[in-house]
């Protein structure tokens, strides 16, 4: 396989310098397209990814004319026995992609993988003999095409891909995320690995339906491999190079998908975390909500958006905040503008909803998201999207612009309590915007902030509300944080009314809201059976 693959690498390469010195116009253009390509797929461009293998592809059979010998040499299906734990995977992936497109990874893991045991000694994964039990059951003689095309995918790889991470990380597999290098006992340079350890780079970490799977049967035969697949990664940012200066960075690929990557001496070794966001068909809520009486969380959503009122969708990591924003911006007016500020390109709602006026726009360059994010009051912005709020930088212009920029704003981030999300945001405005009190800051917010729908995520992947919460200002020491919606028991009730002043600006904006379920929660009166008062003292 090695050497195939220099070969491979050794004709591309010459195919490229003929660029510019071919007399046919049209074969000068397709090896132009050629040289793009072989730049482009390594930031994620899935055309290049495909144009480039193509090209591999046709060299194989075409000008190396391997015949299928040749190919049961290096995938020895005949003879199971020799085969390594890489090719039965990736054997398993082409033959459940197949069957079940790209979910065909999820299927083979959901169905193959280890759950993690009661006594949670050791997380769920999936080892090199379940590898071998799904290859017992789901392996089977290949053709020659099939052949090609797995072969042409491991050279491929090897030369311009993300190595034994290519399949993970590229449109093809239906996961949420992938890490590498974040696991094992030590690195290269620490000494021999304990008798049955894994090094850091032999560790690889899947993320399915928000459940993390360890791959033990996987990984980079050293820690060069590793590291050429980071600065890879990291080659995508806009600004900066991944170096000892800069030791880790955030960027984005072109498949829509989120990447960190971090390098030594800051970081124990070389990782690089890969995030997906999925561009498919958003859905309805109520697919997305599955407990008892979501009706009422539904109905309760798009009387707060249609209502024009602030959001803050809060949660921990893979709790479906950027899934439920998505969906959200379907009840938003189709007359309305939406503009949308990232840090690198994720939602996508554009091609999430190509009918709609959306303009998204991401930090490059000088431009922080702070900037884009001011930028938008110049614009005929209605509504102001923030993917993610993260530094206080941007938590301050958000704030302003919540005050004086359109119609509403929405936005996510990662606290766990309101209580936490208002320190946050007020501290920022300290920070940022010069203010000395902090009960003055604090009023800034919670004008700014109106409502914070929280999310949360058990161990078996279910995504839920679990509370839906208004923030008044009490006009003492402290806010007023009022639940008004709350998942007991598996199942979805209302618990507290929205203040006088939100109910009335909802009812304005919103004129069906008599038609709502939810519109119980607007009679504006005593807060409800459930309720978390600030007003005096500390949480």
């Amino acid at each position: 396989m090695e050497g195939l693959t220099a070969e491979v690498k050794r004709q591309l390469e010459q195919l490229v310098y003929e660029v510019g010195s071919v007399e046919n116009p049209e074969e000068d253009i397709a090896l132009a397209r050629l040289y793009q390509a072989l730049y482009g797929c390594g930031l994620g461009n899935e055309g290049d990814r495909i144009y480039v293998k193509e090209y591999i592809k046709e060299i194989l059979a075409g000008r190396l004319a391997l015949k299928e010998s040749v190919l049961d040499t290096l995938l020895p299906v005949r003879r199971p026995e020799l085969l390594t734990d890489r090719d039965r995977f990736e054997i398993l992936v082409y033959l459940f992609g197949k069957e079940y497109g790209a979910d065909g990874l999820a299927v083979l893991l959901e169905e193959f993988g280890t759950a993690a045991p009661d006594g949670r000694d050791r997380a769920a994964e999936m080892d090199s003999e379940a590898l071998r039990s799904a290859w017992q059951q789901c392996g089977r003689r290949l053709t020659f095409f099939e052949k090609l095309d797995i072969v042409t995918q491991r050279v491929y790889e090897e030369l311009y891909g993300f190595s034994v991470c290519d399949l993970l990380i590229s449109a093809q597999t239906a996961i949420d995320s992938v890490s590498a290098g974040c696991g094992g006992g030590q690195s290269a340079g620490a000494g021999p690995a304990r008798e049955g350890g894994k090094r850091n780079y032999e560790v690889i970490y899947v993320m399915l339906r928000g459940k993390k799977l360890r791959l033990s049967f996987l990984g980079f035969p050293s820690e060069n491999a590793l590291e050429c697949v980071v600065k890879k990664l990291g080659r995508s940012h806009p600004r900066v190079q991944l170096s000892r200066k800069n030791c880790f960075l955030v960027t984005g690929l072109q498949n829509n998908m989120r990447v960190v990557v971090t390098r030594p001496p800051a970081s124990e070794g070389w990782t690089f975390y890969v995030r997906k966001f999925s561009t498919a068909p958003v859905g309805s809520m109520e697919e997305l909500l599955t407990d008892e009486h979501s009706e009422l969380a539904v109905s309760l959503l798009r009387t707060l958006v249609r209502g024009c009122r602030n959001i803050v969708i809060t949660g921990e990591q893979a709790s479906g905040k950027t899934t439920l924003l998505k969906r959200l911006v379907g009840f938003i007016d189709p007359n309305c503008s939406i503009r949308v500020a990232e840090q690198a390109f994720e939602l996508r709602l554009g091609e999430l909803y190509p009918e709609r006026n959306i303009h998204a726009m991401q930090e490059y360059g000088d431009g922080r998201l702070e900037d884009v994010i001011t930028l938008f009051k110049k614009t005929d912005t209605d509504v102001t999207i923030c993917g993610e709020i993260n530094e206080p930088a941007a938590a301050d212009a958000l704030i302003q612009i919540s005050q004086s920029g359109g119609r509403f704003t929405m936005c996510t981030s990662h606290h766990r309590t309101t209580e936490k999300l208002v320190d946050y945001m007020r501290n920022a405005l300290l920070k940022h915007s010069g203010f000395r009190d902090e009960r003055v800051a604090e009023r800034q917010v919670i004008d700014a902030l109106h409502f914070d729908i929280h999310l949360e995520a058990d161990r078996s992947g279910h995504r839920c509300i679990r509370r839906i919460t208004e923030l008044t200002d009490c006009k003492g020491e402290r806010f007023e944080a009022k639940n008004i919606l709350e998942l007991v028991d598996g199942n979805y009730r209302f618990c507290g009314k929205i203040s006088k002043e939100h109910a009335a600006q909802i009812k304005k904006n919103y004129e069906e809201w008599s038609g709502e379920a939810a519109a119980v929660v607007l009679d504006a009166g005593e807060g409800g059976e459930s309720h978390l008062s600030l007003c005096g003292g500390d949480v």
